[in-house]
């Protein structure tokens, strides 16, 4: 077996486990911020320049991209667990294969993507029950996003490999760039060019592609003992790509579990009408940008814990999770605190107002004190699979999520929809006055579809609140598994190196 010296900063093997954890998770965190940057510079583009429906378009959207991208994510969590354990026990000649073979993967994964996703949009987006306001703005920006999956799969793959090498800079690095490119084409492409939708999204395909290039750049010619060889590209690896669809399969599956249980709570979502698309699609963007910080910390144990496993180094692998705990659980209180006293300016500063304004603020303020539930299931969940053992969190996260989708149907969705067919049945006033407002947007093609959307809007302030707290029911059930896995589970025997005997 071929060895090699590695660069002493990118060892996760030696030194103060604290300080390696930190460092390695900080630019981790702040890569995960510029990616949030993507939508909430699009989201606050959208609502002030293009209006609130378009921004209700924009968000109704997510839950399907999510389903579609946990196929590459979970391929790169595995490549990333691989080349962690590979480089931790210094198998030059295994890194390389390894290396090479994601890259393959992530070429025949993006090309299937886009030429299944981009057909399927607008039946899927009908499938989940889109309001028919946003359903033609919402089919432009997901098959535009389907078309540029490419650049966003080699970003994964390739800032994967580079994480699992002890890399976490040059991630943020092509991130950096990625983001300034989508907040200039968003201010050019809306603004300037007046093109709307689909002037965000093609602003985000292309900021895709450029933060793509750039971890192959830095893999071809950086600091590593591995480089990307054409020839290695076009014969991807059998063994390799087993124990990287080994390991990242169950994370496919969570996530893909998790996109689908999102695309049902979407469709409990649209029930509520367009006021709470738009409110739930504000919060769900600080809601991603509160637990960056926590999936930074994840990403960082991951790593970590890989090399570790790899190196035979179980005891420096343990402390690294608890230190990973705790530094998750100080930043969850501090990020908690913030949201609930900023909630209120952060909604507006998407532009919204009345109703939208007011659920905003409710569902905020809630879940600003779940974050400590999310942060102990990030660091404990990447740990686990650093150390090969990637079903237990798949199991324990879809557990959770199978827990939310009852609880919101029967705490939220349910109860509005008896409440909207008793308001239709009165057929009050308050709900014909409504109902002719919206018919004369011109978005609704008969009076009776505007007249359900009255009574959605007129029953949400009554129930939305139950929809956010199936959500901190099913992150604390997520967090106790997976917590309880760590504790008496073998998850230090599954490495996937084999040892020289």
């Amino acid at each position: 077996m071929a060895k090699s010296n590695v660069n002493a900063r990118n060892d996760l093997t030696e030194g103060p486990i604290f300080g390696k954890l930190i460092g390695f998770a900080i630019p981790v965190i702040l890569g995960n911020l510029c990616f949030q940057l993507y939508n909430v510079v699009d989201s606050i583009v959208v609502g002030n320049y293009v209006g609130t429906d378009a921004l209700a378009a924009v968000g109704a959207v997510f839950p399907i991209m999510m389903l579609f991208n946990a196929l590459f994510m979970g391929v790169s969590m595995g490549a990333q667990i691989v080349i962690s354990q590979t480089f931790g026990a210094k198998d030059e000649e295994g890194l390389r294969t390894v290396t090479n073979t994601s890259i393959a993967l992530a070429v025949i994964i993006g090309a299937a993507i886009t030429l299944i996703g981009t057909p399927l949009a607008r039946p899927l987006l009908k499938l989940i029950g889109t309001p028919a306001n946003i359903l033609s703005n919402s089919t432009t920006y997901l098959m535009i996003i389907f078309a540029g999956t490419l650049g966003n799969v080699f970003y994964n793959l390739g800032s994967g490999a580079l994480r699992g090498m002890g890399d976490s800079r040059w991630p943020l690095v092509a991130m950096l760039v990625s983001s300034v490119t989508n907040i200039v084409l968003d201010l050019v492409f809306v603004i300037a060019f007046d093109m709307g939708v689909a002037g965000v999204a093609w602003a985000t395909t292309i900021a895709h592609f450029l933060s793509g290039m750039i971890p192959l750049w830095r893999i071809q010619s950086g600091d590593y003992p591995v480089r990307l060889y054409l020839k290695d590209i076009l014969h991807p690896d059998g063994e390799a790509s087993a124990r990287i669809f080994k390991l990242g399969l169950p994370s496919s599956i969570q996530n893909a579990a998790m996109s689908l249980g999102s695309v049902v709570i979407q469709s409990f979502s649209n029930s509520f009408g367009s006021n709470f698309i738009a409110a739930n699609t504000i919060i769900m963007k600080a809601d991603g940008f509160a637990i960056m910080p926590m999936m930074g910390l994840g990403m960082a144990s991951t790593s970590f814990v890989g090399q570790n496993i790899g190196a035979g180094k179980i005891d420096r692998a343990r402390k690294g999770v608890h230190a990973g705990q705790i530094s998750a659980i100080v930043v969850a209180a501090v990020v908690g605190v913030a949201l609930f006293f900023l909630g209120e300016y952060i909604m507006k500063a998407f532009g919204a107002d009345g109703q939208v304004l007011m659920m905003g603020i409710s569902g905020i303020r809630f879940l600003a004190f779940c974050y400590a539930f999310v942060g102990l299931d990030q660091v404990t969940g990447g740990a686990m699979r650093g150390a090969g053992a990637a079903i237990a969190p798949a199991i324990t996260s879809i557990t959770a999520n199978l827990c939310r989708i009852p609880l919101a149907y029967f705490m939220g969705a349910r109860p509005l929809r008896m409440e909207v067919k008793e308001l239709m049945a009165a057929q009050s006033a308050e709900l014909l006055q409504k109902a002719q407002e919206l018919f004369a947007t011109g978005a609704y093609e008969t009076m009776e579809q505007a007249e359900q959307s009255a009574a959605a809007i007129l029953a949400a302030p009554n129930h939305f609140m139950n929809m956010f707290y199936a959500m901190g029911i099913s992150m604390f059930v997520g967090a106790a598994l997976i917590y309880l896995y760590f504790k008496f589970g073998k998850w230090h025997e599954h490495s996937t190196v084999k040892k020289d005997e």
